[in-house]
């Protein structure tokens, strides 16, 4: 670092942090990024030197990139702390079109710098928005790799401020919504697409069948039929299982309250899956032990232990490759390639439900849009194996997207999600698009003629 400040053994010092922070670990690179505020101003300093501004620019995307990595936070937040990132990405992109002897190394430097930097520091693109504009801009260029960073900028900037999937179901909400009128423009959508075959429908049904189950098995104790039919609603819809309680009425008051002593081993509905798999596993038919296993792993997502139902799906899979929900499960995997895996597999299977169907498709179209982006953020070159692997799985996810959006009912709560991965996915890999982007202004969806009650 002191040698920076010296003429003679400037050039001769940045070449060396430069090779450090390509090699180093990242513990050194935050070292380095320390004194980001010195190659800063060495650039400020040094207008017409094309190698010093080369060489910070690469050493701050070197160093300063291993400091604001991390998902749930940055690598060193102490360091970020003490950084203005606001002056490290003008000072970039003041000089990102300068006549340097290596532009590609500058720009993909550039590149790196300010697109990895846009989840743990988005104030410093609201306080320098042309930061922003570049990511934009950068979704056209013709160059894959540069699209697929700027897209990964930008999905990463808005991620915390982003409105979370709904992941509780307000059974009652639900109802009363849909005893209200639905609005002409939409209920035309849903009638043509067959009003039995829509959410609306599939999960109303399943809410009023559970209901009718569990008053049923208050009074027959027969946890081996409830068993068999919570498993078939839980192949059919999101929302099969409820989580309410055995009541019974107070015979002076008319009130109801909760029913503990009904007989049954459970009282809150939701804990009747495990007593109602092991009621079918008591029963020795090896051709059910499928609804077994189902209503464990149901169980077991519903506490939140998504990674314990993997386990038990994956274990499952060696007694029955062929049960679709198991891949689903599967599918619900953080790790997008154990994720991705699970949909692509389960999709082939020759016996499965629309729900399940279509829930592992847009799980599909998730895991491959998001590895896309990732590995091309990486900067590999045009035509190399990680570059093939990336541009697959963006062409993998794009045409997941549009055959959820041709089959899936148009109520399906994943489309919203699945509409967006379209649109950024279609930016990203169509060579020209207008700017009234009316390339994308396609009716996709068209409505499966309804000729026989097997449609339906």
């Amino acid at each position: 670092m002191p040698l920076l400040q010296v003429d003679e053994t400037r050039h001769v010092a940045l070449r060396c942090l430069s090779t450090i922070t390509h090699h180093g670990g990242a513990t050194i690179r935050a070292q380095i990024a320390a004194h980001a505020s010195t190659f800063t101003k060495l650039i400020r300093d040094f207008p017409e030197d094309e190698t010093i501004i080369e060489l910070s620019i690469t050493v701050l995307s070197h160093s300063v990139v291993a400091v604001v990595e991390g998902d749930a936070r940055p690598q060193f937040p102490d360091v970020l702390k003490s950084l203005d990132m606001v002056d490290i990405i003008k000072t970039t992109l003041e000089n990102i079109k300068r006549p340097v002897w290596d532009p590609r190394a500058l720009l993909e430097h550039s590149i790196n710098l300010i697109t990895m930097s846009s989840l743990n520091a988005p104030y410093a693109f609201k306080a320098y928005p042309a930061a922003i504009s570049f990511m934009t801009a950068g979704i056209r260029s013709k160059d894959w790799v540069t699209r697929s960073a700027c897209l990964g900028g930008l999905i990463r900037l808005y991620r915390t401020e982003s409105e979370p999937d709904q992941s509780t179901f307000d059974a009652m909400g639900f109802v009363n919504a849909c005893q209200r009128q639905i609005p002409a423009h939409i209920n035309s959508v849903l009638m043509a697409y067959g009003p039995t075959r829509c959410e609306i429908y599939v999960t109303t049904s399943c809410i009023n069948e559970f209901q009718k189950a569990m008053f049923e098995v208050a009074g027959t104790h027969d946890l081996y039929k409830l068993g068999l039919k919570q498993a078939n609603l839980i192949l059919k819809s999101e929302w099969s299982v409820l989580n309410g309680t055995l009541q019974r009425q107070n015979p002076r008051t008319g009130e109801f309250v909760q029913h503990s002593d009904a007989g049954l081993p459970f009282t809150w509905w939701r804990d009747s899956l495990v007593h109602a798999a092991k009621a079918i596993r008591d029963k020795g038919m090896p051709n059910e032990l499928d609804y077994a296993d189902i209503l464990e792993m149901k169980a077991t997502i519903q506490q939140n232990r998504t990674d314990d139902a993997i386990v038990l799906a994956e274990e499952a899979l060696k007694r029955n490759p062929e049960q679709a929900y198991f891949y689903y499960v599967v599918s619900l995997s953080g790790d997008g390639i154990q994720g991705l895996r699970g949909a692509k597999k389960g999709l082939k299977c020759k016996v499965i439900t629309p729900f399940v169907k279509f829930q592992m498709l847009q799980r599909a179209v998730d895991h491959a849009g998001d590895m896309g982006i990732k590995i091309l953020q990486d900067m590999p070159e045009a035509g190399d194996k990680k570059w093939e692997e990336g541009t697959a799985f963006l062409m993998s996810a794009l045409e997941d997207a549009k055959r959820f959006m041709q089959e899936a009912p148009p109520d399906n709560r994943h489309m919203k999600n699945v509409l967006y991965w379209y649109i950024l996915l279609s930016l990203l890999i169509k060579e020209t698009v207008s700017p009234d982007l009316r390339e994308l202004d396609v009716r996709l969806w068209v409505p499966t003629p309804i000729n026989s009650v097997a449609n339906m």
